[in-house]
């Protein structure tokens, strides 16, 4: 990692993928701001300065943010409300999941990215997800994350030449809270938690952000897919030869 990153933001540090970044982070010697909604969870983070916000609350991301010396933004903050589906998902789900995947991470982006520039460095790690870049079943989650891989993207391109970086990882199932928050149904919480695969954990997401932000400062890692071993995504599937009729 770049010995010039003194400083990390990490939002959804509360649980899953954001604490164990933060604690990576920690343990590499950076002083990390973890953000979430549940401060008692953010007090079990020794070390950590804690910021208890939502990030629909868009006042109060540039309250506590603009103006931070922040070195690494890894912005891992969001929902899965309506991933069940469109008809299903109310609007309040719709509100909730556009609002904190790309309105909380956006406006996140652009409280500490004028600093970043000014000191001509700085990196942003955006977790993304296997559904911004495949369909799987999920109009409102796929277009939400969707929407931050095109962000990224974008990003990079506004950037060049001011020395900061971007990065989007993309993990497949990773054991978290998501499910647990996504659904107001235990039945339907157990059948999307129900995978039989062995999921990534929270820590070896934490390895693909520390690989990216390890780098040279002349490279940059644009765009990390990280799946279980059992879950892959874009092919075609075809019945056997055999099991069609003469008259298909």
């Amino acid at each position: 990692m770049s010995d010039v990153f003194k400083t990390a933001l990490v939002t959804g540090a509360s649980s899953g993928i954001g604490r164990a970044v933060a604690e990576s982070l920690l343990a590499r010697g950076l002083a990390v701001h973890a953000t979430a909604r549940r401060a008692e969870r953010l007090a079990e983070i020794a070390g950590a300065v804690p910021h208890a916000l939502d990030l629909l609350d868009r006042d109060a991301i540039y309250r506590a943010f603009e103006g931070l010396e922040i070195d690494v933004l890894v912005a891992n903050a969001g929902t899965a409300r309506g991933y069940d589906g469109l008809v299903d998902a109310s609007p309040d789900d719709l509100d909730a999941t556009f609002g904190a995947n790309l309105g909380g991470f956006a406006h996140t982006v652009r409280a500490v990215l004028p600093g970043m520039i000014a000191r001509g460095r700085g990196h942003i790690v955006a977790i993304g997800s296997v559904t911004g870049i495949y369909p799987t079943g999920s109009a409102v989650y796929g277009a939400s994350k969707g929407a931050v891989r095109l962000f990224c993207q974008n990003l990079r391109l506004e950037l060049r030449g001011t020395g900061v970086r971007t990065t989007e990882i993309c993990p497949g199932r990773v054991a978290t809270e998501i499910y647990d928050a996504a659904f107001d149904d235990p039945a339907l919480t157990a059948r999307y938690k129900a995978t039989g695969i062995r999921e990534l954990q929270p820590a070896d997401v934490a390895e693909a952000v520390l690989y990216a932000l390890d780098q040279p400062s002349r490279v940059n890692v644009a765009t990390i897919e990280i799946t279980p071993v059992e879950q892959s995504y874009g092919g075609a599937h075809f019945a056997p030869v055999e099991k069609l009729s003469d008259e298909a």
